[in-house]
């Protein structure tokens, strides 16, 4: 057969080197090979490379912005790779290792949940939903500001996911969590399946490229860590522009009196965690990977709506789990949310969103309350579950 042999595995591995070729590409047009995101990255680079101030202000980026750098001095000794190039070469470098990443993580994904295929089935599959990712709105925002959220998701997923891994287990997940911090909420996945070799693993690695950034830039790691350099993230924390999906955003929109937006947070946040700590100890590992996903990305102060590209592999997840037509339909709803981004068609900026009437939360808030929401789901259908515990992932 013509899907056998030599030939199979040449068609399997061009149809990925064509999706990512593919996906890159249309990342180039998205972003006019000129992001606002990868511009303030080389900034910071640039910055620390000449031993400027990385957290004061920096140039404005072509769409007239001016931006804070707000990763650690780590994540700017990795930049510095993508301030040497010019920005449109640095620009097509970003989009083939975003596509990459994409492809990646969907092909660890197929792996995961179909064990039984061969490898060439899991490379033609993944290589087709990596194109069929980009009609997600979190997919098109990252590669359109240029941002490093599918690399982040990949480092994550693979050593959560992968099925005996090469590398030691969680020093992706450390790696990830040096470059941006969000990504250290990812080691309940190992707390909750008691492999406490692959949290100790991401810890030491955090702590160890951390530490490295403090040897090439002393000055600069103190100001972030200590010092007030996470003023710039700050000033964006909780922030009710419409599209930071998450619990803070969400109430900030509501412009509720301190009271009760505190005791509301509490509440919502309290639920949050209770909910993933309960429903991850009950279900197989690739759910409980969705679920901390869910929960990382509500209780964050910041979720920007690009952020959410993790309900890429979290649809496939849920996919592989439909057994009825109702629960396919709820899927693909969830699905088409996902591809509209209906905060998108509400007002937004210059605070407009305080005047949102109620119908337009509902509107404006769709990826968060989806969020929420599927957290309270499977707290109801934990009962039904029939994996005792989250099974160490090996």
């Amino acid at each position: 057969m013509w899907f056998q042999g030599k030939a199979g595995r040449i068609l399997a591995w061009s149809s990925a080197l064509g999706a990512v070729a593919l996906v890159a590409g249309a990342a180039a047009v998205i972003s006019s090979f000129n992001p606002v995101d990868l511009q303030v990255y080389r900034f910071g680079a640039d910055a620390a490379v000449r031993g400027g101030d990385l957290y004061g202000p920096l140039p404005t980026t072509t769409a007239g912005s001016m931006l804070p750098f707000i990763y650690p001095p780590f994540a700017a000794m990795l930049f510095s790779a993508l301030a040497l190039p010019p920005l449109p070469v640095a620009s097509v470098l970003l989009d083939l290792l975003s596509a990459a990443s994409l492809w990646i993580v969907l092909y660890t994904t197929v792996r995961r949940l179909w064990r039984d295929w061969n490898r060439r089935s899991a490379v033609l599959t993944a290589s087709a939903l990596t194109v069929a990712a980009l009609a997600f709105e979190p997919v098109r925002s990252t590669i359109g500001f240029g941002q490093i959220n599918l690399v982040l998701m990949a480092l994550v997923g693979v050593d959560c996911l992968a099925p005996n891994p090469r590398w030691p287990r969680g020093i992706l997940v450390g790696l990830a969590a040096a470059i941006k911090v969000t990504p250290a909420g990812f080691l309940l996945f190992f707390l909750i399946a008691k492999d406490f070799r692959a949290a100790r693993n991401a810890l030491l690695t955090g702590a160890g490229t951390t530490l490295l950034g403090f040897l090439v830039a002393p000055h600069a790691s103190v100001e972030y860590f200590f010092g007030g350099g996470l003023t710039g993230a700050d000033g964006f924390s909780g922030s009710p522009y419409a599209t930071n999906q998450t619990i803070q955003g969400a109430l900030n929109r509501l412009a509720l009196l301190p009271r009760a937006h505190d005791l509301l947070w509490l509440s919502l946040s309290a639920f949050v965690l209770v909910a993933a700590v309960l429903v991850m100890r009950r279900v197989d590992s690739s759910l409980g990977f969705v679920v901390n996903a869910a929960a990382v990305l509500v209780l964050s102060p910041i979720s920007w709506s690009h952020h959410w590209v993790w309900v890429v592999p979290a649809m496939l997840i849920l996919a592989a789990r439909v057994r009825t037509l109702r629960a396919g339909a709820a899927l693909a709803a969830g699905a088409a949310v996902f591809i509209a981004a209906p905060h998108t068609f509400v007002p937004s900026s210059g605070m407009r969103e305080l005047a949102w009437e109620p119908w337009q939360h509902l509107v404006g808030d769709a990826y968060v309350l989806l969020g929420l929401g599927f957290l309270a789901w499977q707290l109801f259908a934990m009962q039904f579950a029939r994996v005792p515990a989250l099974e160490r992932v090996r």
